[in-house]
């Protein structure tokens, strides 16, 4: 792979033995934190202390960063690595050496934290991070109840989001699927294949109902013969959260989970109530599959399938490259000059293409006060194009916090995460239905849009009111078992798909497919992102002052609450008009496909 198409990571460390003699030296200088241990009390050792952590926190964020990555592009690597396992290490240590801050920040009563600010004016660069720890002070425990909290895995304070790391319930999920043995099923050559995580949704979307319908209907019974393990698991999982939420005086998990980013619990009851409120387009899709596919009934594995023969043509990067940019132009020069500048693989923001050690999937990594990295696996596809403008609405966001935000206040909560991204890809979908020629390709990009906001605001709010039926049977005494999520999560589906959707005897066992339910109340946040991102995009092609708004919001990292930020952009999550604005577009999109069919099957006779 030509060097040019891949980051240039010198960009952050030389080599890796420049990066090993900076991770040294920022272990011995974590030592420098202790001389204020007791001290914070005065402003002055105050801004000091949290001048030092943050500088401390940046560092050690480029030495994990830049070990992640490598281990990302060569995955067998054993020293990249071991590498990795050196960088978490020193995040670990880095966090461990700085819990002093916090207690001592909350141990100040308001009149002393006032005074505080007024004395030493520099306090203000962190007055977020303070604010928003003295927030939830009235739930912070007595010292030896707070060791206890953190030897169980409470998470509530943390300051990265653990979900990345597995809870014990978490573990014993994996290690259930790491066990199951799915059967062999025929491919759509006739050979036999073994089913298993991996390749499920490639089978799932088969054009071949046979195949699809064999693979599904094994993949779920054989969930089904571990469904008392797994319910177990998820029970165990749900308590936890439940516990853990009970011993900071929550009322219920929820309120602890979402107010851990300062999200009200509205925002989560508004988004189930909106999306309930508008089920009746995807029971028209369901109507709609059912005609086109030509079948009596329509089942889970009939979801998958694409709806119209790909028309799907190469899209080789340079071509993506410019497509994105003409599509993003709406959002002002400022933004397509630093896209234009990122796009470019000679300026090493980039991983372009797969290879043979590299891992799969793409992603935006930020780091403050250089520019964001990109990874993606291009293979010149329309997928490939709207995943790399999705990654570079990530990317945009870091870049414009970074810019405007100390490192304190440049970090963003997952609640506005996705709004970058799915915003891009919105503005990216507009476009190329603007210029499609082709009623083939235009029909694609229609059928597209309609998984988008099927699979990211239908489904997964679909999981979130399962989520929300989980702790509450918890909060409430209810016995968690495998019969009672079948059937709370069969009547979900049964609800959102509606009349013409046929129930399969094991469609209730998915809830254990899904780990996001180890996640803690946070598939919501794909609902939301993309609700807010159809929005915005809407928004931005209205003016200058609705675009300044929202570049507003990109540059406020997280400086105010995530919320507010949202609404100063022109969106506000606690009404539902964000909602069934998307979910309007569902309905106009369906109406628009449903007209062009005709067409296609008149221009598939010719």
């Amino acid at each position: 792979m030509p060097a040019v198409y891949t980051w240039d990571l010198t960009q952050l460390f030389k080599d890796a033995a420049a990066w090993d003699a900076k991770r040294v030296a920022l272990s011995d200088e974590l030592a420098k934190l202790e001389a204020y241990k007791g001290k914070l009390a005065d402003p002055k050792a105050l801004k000091e202390a949290l001048a030092l952590y943050f500088d401390l926190h940046n560092q050690t964020n480029q030495i994990t960063l830049y070990a992640n990555m490598l281990t990302d592009s060569y995955s067998s690597n054993a020293d990249f690595a071991a590498m990795a396992q050196k960088g978490l290490a020193l995040l670990d240590e880095t966090m461990a050496q700085a819990t002093f801050i916090r207690g001592e920040i909350m141990a100040l009563d308001d009149a002393a934290m006032s005074a505080a600010y007024g004395a030493e004016p520099g306090l203000e660069t962190y007055r977020n991070y303070i604010d928003g720890l003295r927030r939830r002070r009235a739930r912070v425990l007595n010292e030896d109840a707070e060791r206890v909290m953190g030897l169980f895995g409470d998470n509530l304070w943390a300051e990265i989001d653990l979900n990345e790391i597995p809870s014990p319930a978490e573990d014993v999920f994996n290690a259930v699927r790491g066990e199951i043995e799915f059967p062999m099923i025929k491919d759509g050559d006739g050979k036999d294949v073994q089913l298993n995580f991996s390749n499920y949704g490639l089978f799932r979307s088969d054009p071949k109902r046979e195949v699809r319908a064999a693979a599904v209907e094994a993949f779920l019974a054989t969930l089904r013969k571990s469904e008392n393990s797994l319910a177990a698991a998820l029970a165990a999982q749900a308590k936890f959260d439940v516990e853990l939420a009970r011993s900071r005086t929550y009322s219920t998990a929820l309120d602890a989970y979402l107010d851990k980013d300062n999200i009200d619990t509205a925002v989560y009851m508004n988004l189930i109530a909106a999306v309930n409120a508008n089920l009746e387009p995807l029971h028209r899709y369901v109507q709609l599959r059912k005609k086109v596919l030509g079948v009596d009934e329509v089942h889970m594995y009939d979801l998958y399938v694409p709806l119209v023969a790909s028309a799907e043509k190469k899209i080789p990067f340079k071509d993506a490259r410019d497509i994105i940019i003409a599509a993003l132009a709406p959002m002002g020069e400022e933004y397509v000059k630093v896209l234009t500048e990122g796009l470019d693989p000679a300026n090493g923001w980039l991983d372009l293409y797969p290879s043979n050690d590299k891992n799969s999937g793409a992603f935006s990594a930020s780091v403050y006060g250089l520019h964001p990295y990109v990874k993606m696996n291009y293979q010149d596809t329309m997928d490939d194009m709207s995943t790399l403008a999705h990654e570079f609405g990530h990317a945009l966001h870091s870049y414009l916090s970074s810019k405007h935000q100390s490192y304190s206040e440049y970090r963003y909560v997952p609640f506005l995460a996705e709004i970058a991204s799915t915003a891009n890809q919105a503005l990216l979908t507009d476009y190329l239905l603007a210029n499609a020629d082709d009623p083939a390709i235009k029909a694609s990009v229609l059928v597209e849009r309609l998984e988008d906001i099927r699979s990211t605001i239908y489904r997964q709010t679909l999981f979130a009111e399962f989520e929300l039926a989980l702790h509450t049977f918890v909060e409430e005494g209810t016995p968690v078992t495998a019969e009672l999520l079948n059937k709370t999560y069969g009547d979900l589906v049964a609800k959102y798909y509606g009349p013409d959707y046929t129930m399969g005897e094991n469609d209730g066992i998915e809830w254990a497919y899904v780990p996001h339910f180890y996640w803690k109340y946070y598939v919501f946040n794909y609902a939301t992102g993309l609700s807010s991102g159809i929005a915005i995009a809407k928004l931005v092609r209205q003016g200058q002052a609705q675009r300044d708004a929202y570049l507003g919001m990109l540059s406020a990292g997280c400086s105010k609450p995530p919320l507010e930020i949202l609404k100063g952009a022109g969106v506000d999550l606690s009404k539902p008009d964000a909602i069934n604005l998307a979910l309007q577009q569902f309905d106009e999109t369906l109406t628009e496909l449903e007209a062009l069919l005709p067409q296609l099957e008149k221009q598939a006779q010719n």
